[in-house]
């Protein structure tokens, strides 16, 4: 097959210009190659790419390097390995992670392509999320369509599209408010996503990043029967964290009197109750609900919540 030469505009009348001429000479004549490098890179428009200078290639060696060492420090050790060895080995890559997650988009494309090249049985969990998460940090605006697909899409590993999740409301905060929401408010869905509770942190994270009140949403998520219980817990914890806004308090007061069974989401909603209003109709509140309560496990917490908070 005869050798792919770059195209070159052809000479204008009178012009002795050896530029496309060179381009055809025969393989055997002298020097061949290296005549036709000079001469393409002599005319506009048929410069070949520069390489890379050495400081280039060094500053590329080293994200390469690191990458290397971070997939080493996110491998699973063997269980024999002492607690010593595999702490520290946790306090390294973490320190390692945090180092590569500044922007630096020639980083991300590599830690995306050793991610892509390498994604199989043998890349663990978490060096699979390790990557994504380098790569989402350090490169933004390249992984934003990536993320969005991992959270909406089927077809990736549940462990990689949760990670996926997190990071797309930690890096593009507004794009993940007007996808989520949707999902967040749903109980249930009829496609495989992310779990519930990680879309309810993740919607969480999102509107901390923006300054966007998420109490109308937690407090659907919080009072949805029909929601995972992971997430109405996340919610109710989260609603406690609000305490200025009436919504979170109606919320928390519906779920004390629920008669769904759900003893450790009616326990976070006393312990988020507490943070929510005054001590005084904190227990005016809960004396109440002690009052009417039908389960003695309930019984017995409440009684003891009543004892450390409301007695004089």
């Amino acid at each position: 097959m005869p050798k792919h030469t770059p195209h070159c505009s052809p000479p204008t009348a009178g012009s002795r210009s050896p530029g496309c001429a060179q381009a055809h000479t025969p393989r055997s004549a002298p020097l061949a190659g290296t005549l036709l490098l000079l001469v393409l890179t002599s005319l506009a428009g048929c410069e070949p790419d520069p390489a890379p200078s050495p400081a280039a290639n060094t500053a590329q060696a080293e994200r390469v390097a690191k990458l290397d060492r971070l997939v080493e420090l996110f491998t699973p050790l063997a269980e024999t390995v002492t607690s010593n060895i595999t702490d520290q080995r946790f306090i390294d890559g973490q320190a390692l992670l945090a180092e590569l997650s500044g922007p630096d988009p020639a980083l991300g494309q590599l830690a995306l392509a050793r991610l892509r090249q390498d994604s199989s049985p043998k890349l663990s969990k978490d060096v699979e999320r390790a990557l994504i998460t380098v790569a989402a940090r350090a490169d933004r605006e390249g992984t934003r369509t990536l993320l969005e697909n991992l959270v909406t899409q089927y077809g990736a590993e549940l462990s990689l599209r949760t990670e996926a999740v997190l990071l797309f409301a930690e890096v593009h905060p507004d794009r993940a408010v007007e996808v989520l929401e949707p999902y967040v408010r749903k109980g249930r869905h009829e496609s495989t996503l992310p779990p519930a509770e990680f879309l309810v942190r993740s919607w969480i994270i999102a509107c901390d990043k923006l300054g966007k009140d998420p109490v109308p949403v937690l407090a659907d998520v919080a009072t949805n029967l029909y929601m995972d219980s992971s997430a109405r817990v996340m919610a109710v914890k989260a609603l406690g964290l609000h305490p200025e806004s009436r919504l979170s308090q109606q919320a928390i007061s519906a779920i004390l009197i629920e008669s769904t069974g759900d003893g450790y989401l009616r326990r976070m909603a006393v312990q988020s109750l507490l943070k929510l209003v005054p001590r005084e109709s904190a227990c005016q509140i809960l004396t109440q609900v002690a009052d009417r309560e039908g389960d003695t496990n309930m019984l017995f917490f409440l009684k003891d919540v009543l004892d450390k908070n409301c007695s004089r």
